[in-house]
């Protein structure tokens, strides 16, 4: 568990590191994916910069919201957690939409494919953020003794003492693998929304089973995790860009 850098006289988050690191990423992954819908590289980089602003602000709210209870018991640690890393990341992909949507709006741009586009450099950087995650020792996995069980030192957030499953890292593996279909996806995909379709189904179905592998705390919907019930609502979302738009997308090309 490494949530500190330290350099020289110099302490930086190890999460925030990783989270530029994904960020960086991501944007030059744009450069290329912004080619298929022939959108300039001033536009892609606009829309991603809309995009985080509005997903760190969400990512934020949301963990504020599901972790209220622990920040108010422990007011002199809620300041450090928030810095290291504090954030719930389907707080941050809501915040990020709207963010990337508003840009959209003001310059009456295509929404939908614009989306399509990010959606590659999302599931890049997200997988740089969740080895952040691993490192700062949040989203931390179940008690679990099998191969590649992760061990935390005493003293450290996580229990120590104990293996745990690998949840953060097991993700990161997974969105790497993710980036890489979705690149593939948007080239032979022939209607602008199916990769982000693709996508929020993909992703909406691993978090929701990865959450059984998850033992941090993250707050309660009925008999499911905040982020298990979220999960179903993108899910659904991902069903209705890859029903409903192509089909909207031929009735429009009939009326013209």
């Amino acid at each position: 568990m490494y949530p500190l850098i330290h350099i020289f006289q110099y302490t930086i988050p190890t999460f925030g590191v990783l989270f530029l690191i994904g960020t960086g990423c991501g944007f030059l992954l744009a450069i290329p994916t912004a080619k298929k819908y022939h959108i300039s590289t001033m536009d892609a980089m606009f829309f991603g910069l809309f995009g985080i602003i509005g997903g760190i602000i969400g990512a934020k709210l949301l963990y504020i919201i599901v972790d209220l209870p622990n920040l108010i018991a422990s007011p002199e640690t809620a300041l450090i957690r928030l810095a290291t890393g504090g954030a719930v990341f389907y707080g941050g992909l809501i915040g990020g939409i709207l963010g990337g949507f508003l840009y959209t709006r003001v310059y009456r741009l295509d929404a939908i494919k614009f989306f399509d586009i990010a959606v590659p450099s999302l599931a890049l950087a997200q997988a740089f953020g969740r080895i952040g995650c691993f490192f700062n020792g949040c989203c931390y996995g179940i008690p679990y003794d099998g191969p590649l069980a992760v061990h935390y030192p005493v003293g450290a957030y996580p229990p120590s003492g104990i293996g745990l499953f690998p949840a953060q890292l097991s993700e990161s593996a997974f969105l790497f693998i993710l980036t890489l279909v979705l690149m593939v996806v948007l080239w032979k995909s022939k209607n602008p929304g199916f990769t982000t379709g693709f996508y929020l189904i993909a992703a909406g179905i691993f978090r929701f089973i990865n959450e059984f592998f998850r033992s941090d705390p993250r707050g309660i919907i009925g008999f499911l995790s905040t982020s298990q019930f979220i999960s179903l609502i993108v899910i659904a979302f991902g069903l209705l860009f890859i029903i409903k738009i192509p089909q909207t997308l031929y009735q429009k090309h009939l009326k013209n």
